[in-house]
């Protein structure tokens, strides 16, 4: 048996992402973006509404037999509960070779507060360079030489693409 860990181990299905890792899969040819960075947003929203409630911090912790210890925490004082532990194995206090409070710090300003206030702003844009019934974005205009006059771009516009590409989203093949 091959010692090395492989995806189908995990998955079940050797060719499809993990459902455990959603923002990893790869947009399929075809798939609508509209749809898709609704989808997304959605996931990271359920996600956020199910965690542990905020606002996180990081906190150094000493351990005998680890050393430095990262930790992401919630709560004050007696009501302090711990999220994250990221372990540095060293003894020496903020070893930044290990990179454990860089990550810590990336936990703790990720809490479900802040996720779902991006989000809400990201549903904010969807609306504003949505898709209009035309096949137009609702917002962004172009200047056409032919006619003289600003007309609508084609849905998506930049915006959304941007918006989309921050959610995962690929091209691939189209």
């Amino acid at each position: 048996m091959d010692p090395q860990l492989r995806r189908e181990d995990h998955t079940g299905v050797e060719r499809e992402p993990c459902h455990h890792y959603p923002h990893h899969r790869v947009t399929a040819e075809g798939e609508d973006i509209l749809a898709w960075t609704e989808n997304a947003i959605s996931e990271r929203e359920t996600a956020a509404q199910h965690a542990t409630k905020g606002p996180w911090r990081t906190h150094d912790t000493w351990l005998p037999q680890g050393g430095h210890t990262a930790t992401v925490l919630t709560g004050e004082r007696n009501d302090t509960q711990l999220l994250a532990w990221l372990p540095t194995m060293s003894n020496e206090s903020w070893d930044e070779t290990r990179n454990a409070w860089r990550n810590a710090d990336h936990i703790a300003l990720n809490d479900p507060e802040s996720v779902l206030r991006r989000c809400a702003a990201d549903r904010e844009q969807l609306e504003l360079h949505g898709r209009s019934g035309d096949g137009e974005c609702h917002t962004c205009v172009e200047w056409s030489e032919t006619a003289y006059e600003h007309v609508p771009v084609p849905f998506p516009c930049d915006s959304f693409r941007a918006l989309a590409e921050g959610y995962g989203w690929t091209e691939g093949k189209r």
